[in-house]
């Protein structure tokens, strides 16, 4: 069973939607690369396999007991104390509890009083009862792995530096499946370099976005791209998939050659009238009428499809 599969999902604000009764699967072990021009929906995807929003139609299964955890594109406001507080709040309410009980123990510290000795000891009581101290281990083993100095204030930070943090913060999750939105955003080569190497050595099923072509090669084992509201799944790697999709849109293009020429021939003898309106050339009419539904449901695509920044050469 895929770990999640994507049933006949719609979703947008009228018609046609942004999403058109789309599926696909994403199965274990594989490394997906999401594509598509700008606005067509990528983003939405990935929250709706997040559970952030819901689809209009359809359905989104995932795999019994599953984790996903998610990277967006931008830091989000709000996040205050240190960078081992921030990555344990994202861990549910035990991690809000070890936050809590990590900056409580940094005020005793600095200005000890009863009240706060009270409230360190009732946190303290409710991580021994929650695998509080499991979940410690698992947040500090992840800060480790990252690179991370867990007592350094969050807000002091680089946006690269916070966005290592929130990358921390969605791993330490264990997720079985990780969604990545833009994830190589305010890092430097050396960031994304180390972030690629992170991937391939340690993370199993992914998801992401992006428009570094070289994170896109070394990191996909599979292309779905969405276009005009469809998903089209591609078993390949990036190079393949150019080949490939290029080889498609030739085809597209001549096949919508022939339909056009044919259409503008029987414009040019509907133009004609009376010919038209016999009733033996009614079936003909109709046919044009078919043809014309067809142009002006048409949905044109509004831009490439494919990433376009490529890295420099490191000196």
């Amino acid at each position: 069973m895929a770990l999640i599969s994507i049933q006949e999902v719609s979703w947008g604000i009228g018609q046609p939607y942004l999403l058109d009764r789309v599926s696909g699967n994403i199965e274990k072990g594989e490394r997906v690369g999401l594509l598509g021009r700008n606005g067509a929906g990528k983003s939405t995807l990935l929250r709706l396999i997040a559970g952030q929003i819901r689809p209009e139609t359809g359905k989104i299964v995932c795999q019994q007991g599953i984790r996903v955890a998610a990277l967006e594109q931008e830091v989000p406001w709000g996040f205050e104390g240190t960078i081992f507080e921030v990555v344990a709040r994202g861990q549910g309410k035990t991690g809000e509890a070890l936050a809590e009980f990590h900056r409580e123990c940094r005020g005793l510290q600095t200005a000890a009083n009863c009240g706060q000795a009270q409230k360190r000891e009732e946190l303290q009581h409710l991580l021994d009862t929650t695998e509080g101290w499991s979940l410690q281990q698992q947040v500090q083993s992840i800060l480790s792995r990252t690179g991370l100095d867990g007592d350094t204030d969050f807000n002091e930070l680089s946006a690269g530096m916070k966005r290592r943090v929130l990358f921390a913060r969605a791993l330490a999750r264990d997720p079985d499946l990780l969604l990545l939105d833009e994830p190589t955003n305010h890092l430097d080569i050396n960031s994304i370099v180390w972030m690629e190497e992170f991937l391939l050595r340690h993370v199993k099923t992914l998801l992401f976005v992006t428009h570094d072509r070289t994170f896109l090669e070394r990191i996909a084992t599979r292309i779905m791209e969405i276009d005009r509201g469809r998903i089209i799944s591609h078993a390949c790697d990036y190079p393949t998939f150019l080949l490939r999709r290029q080889a498609e849109l030739d085809a597209e293009a001549r096949q919508q050659h022939i339909f056009d020429k044919k259409r503008a021939e029987e414009e040019a003898w509907m133009r004609q009238g009376v010919k038209a309106r016999r009733a033996r050339n009614q079936g003909r009419v109709r046919a044009l009428q078919q043809m014309r539904e067809k142009v002006r449901q048409r949905r044109f695509e509004g831009g490439r499809a494919l990433p376009l920044l490529h890295r420099p050469v490191q000196a």
